[in-house]
């Protein structure tokens, strides 16, 4: 008749041996004593015969309870690599990615990219703004962050160049001062990138439309409130008009969008979901936003 071994019983005989009782291995342990002594009879009952001689002050092992220690540590210590081993593994196919407010259109192709070529169990989006998010990664409660922010460290990875250009009626841009639609949040990128260049060039303005998102600012652009400084592939993702060239001062720069691993992530997932990243934004944006790189 096959008898298996509970590793829970193996274990408390290692550690009555290793803190040297009974009552240190329930603390140990976070049992009763009583549970303690219980598991003890268990494996006496296994074996057929005692596995201590004494187990009071001079705690000893019988020698067959010596025998069953030796065994006992082997498998106690392969159960437990086993277990990480197997809790890591599951932790590797389950992604938190988080991806600022301003790149959200590039959700659906990034989680095609993902699912197609990563072997995820469990997948979570969350969006916000992108120092928001920073912090999140730091507390560990996402794994990826996907930002347009220049990379502040080697975790940082440039998945993509974004660069901008004007939009909407040619007769808004001529006006002064110019009406823009902007994000009303005041750190949402291209807020900032349209204040830049327009207090760079000395063009004064005046903001006529404040949205939650880009795609607020893409419906205040269209229906005529004001010129908005957006993706320079705007026309093909929304259909809106670019303002001519020279009208309005060209964007002081262009986006880099970083992609930053938290330390919790694998090697191997983190360079998959760049690929992702790159592959999902070469489509959603096309070629107008630059060169790729590492």
């Amino acid at each position: 008749m096959r008898r298996d071994l509970d590793i829970r019983l193996l274990r408390t005989l290692v550690t009555i041996v290793d803190t040297g009782g009974f009552r240190r291995a329930a603390e140990a342990l976070n049992i009763s004593q009583p549970a303690i002594s219980q598991h003890i009879r268990r494996l006496d009952t296994l074996v057929g015969e005692p596995v201590f001689l004494e187990t009071g002050q001079f705690l000893r092992p019988s020698p067959i309870g010596e025998e069953l220690l030796r065994y006992a540590r082997q498998l106690v210590k392969t159960n437990d690599e086993l277990v990480l081993h197997l809790s890591a593994a599951q932790r590797r196919r389950r992604l938190a990615l988080g991806i600022c407010d301003t790149l959200i259109g590039v959700i659906p192709g990034l989680l095609a990219g993902l699912t197609n070529h990563v072997p995820l169990t469990r997948l979570a989006v969350q969006t916000g703004p992108g120092d928001r998010l920073a912090d999140d990664l730091t507390e560990g409660t996402i794994d990826l962050v996907l930002k347009m922010s220049p990379p502040a460290g080697t975790q940082e990875k440039v998945a993509a160049t974004i660069s901008c250009a004007w939009f909407g009626r040619p007769q808004l841009a001529e006006a002064s001062p110019v009406p823009v639609a902007v994000c009303a949040s005041k750190t949402a990128p291209l807020r900032e990138l349209t204040e830049q260049t327009l207090q760079t060039a000395h063009v004064p303005w005046r903001t006529v439309y404040e949205g939650l998102g880009v795609e607020d600012v893409v419906t205040a652009t269209r229906s005529g409130l004001g010129v908005g400084l957006l993706f320079s592939s705007a026309d093909r993702l929304w259909g809106l008009t670019r303002v001519p060239a020279g009208a309005l001062p060209d964007p002081v720069r262009d986006f880099p969008v970083t992609l930053t691993a938290g330390p919790r992530l694998s090697a191997e997932l983190a360079g998959a979901a760049l690929e992702a990243v790159r592959t999902a934004l070469e489509a959603y944006l096309g070629g107008d936003h630059g060169a790729l790189s590492a």
